[in-house]
């Protein structure tokens, strides 16, 4: 059946098809989880951002991405009923970049790249830590799949402490982490940065 094949192309991206647990039952309320050719998000119509994004990156998806020049193509996310999605106007004039879950260097096709620039994979993120030490995290992370052959990552979006703050409906994350587990190796990396 159809909602067979998305559950499998959702479950594709977590390893042995495991989703990650809620922790903070408030959050697990109102959540959708997103099924794109690339990597699963489960979001949050409370944050109006993605709490995580899985992917199973191989070694020849990211030698094909290479080979992807980046087309910037930010839109917000039809799949989502209107008064739940972010919007590009959230986000204009906000001091924030917009910082990307799964991000574009590890998508393989012009359509998991599309699919990477929608909202529903972006958080609000200080633009030095996006533009320095994540992407570094982004790029070492894509080199160590490449000499593994292939992990299973979730990038999320954690929300800590009571002064958190929102551009336009959005909220601004306290903290992001990106998991990583490398099953040839039973290894795995985890990295817990403040935003």
């Amino acid at each position: 059946s159809e909602d067979t094949a998305v559950d499998v192309a959702c479950t594709q991206n977590y390893f042995q098809g495991d989703a990650p647990n809620f922790t903070n039952q408030t959050l697990a309320n109102n959540t959708h989880e997103l099924c794109f050719d690339g990597f699963t998000v489960m979001y949050s119509s409370i944050t109006r951002t993605p709490l995580w994004s899985a992917e199973h990156l191989t070694r020849d998806r990211l030698e094909r991405a290479t080979k992807l020049d980046r087309q910037n193509n930010f839109h917000e996310e039809t799949q989502l009923p209107y008064d739940e999605r972010a919007t590009l106007e959230d986000y204009k004039g906000s001091g924030f970049d917009r910082g990307h879950m799964s991000p574009n260097g590890d998508m393989g096709s012009r359509k998991q790249q599309f699919n990477s620039f929608s909202l529903a994979n972006i958080i609000p993120q200080d633009r030095y830590h996006n533009q320095n030490p994540w992407r570094l995290l982004e790029e070492v992370t894509r080199e160590l799949v490449k000499q593994e052959g292939e992990a299973y990552v979730i990038t999320g979006a954690a929300f800590r402490g009571s002064n958190l703050r929102k551009i336009g409906n959005v909220l601004v994350p306290s903290d992001v982490y990106k998991v990583v587990y490398f099953p040839n190796r039973k290894a795995a990396g985890v990295y817990f940065s403040p935003n």
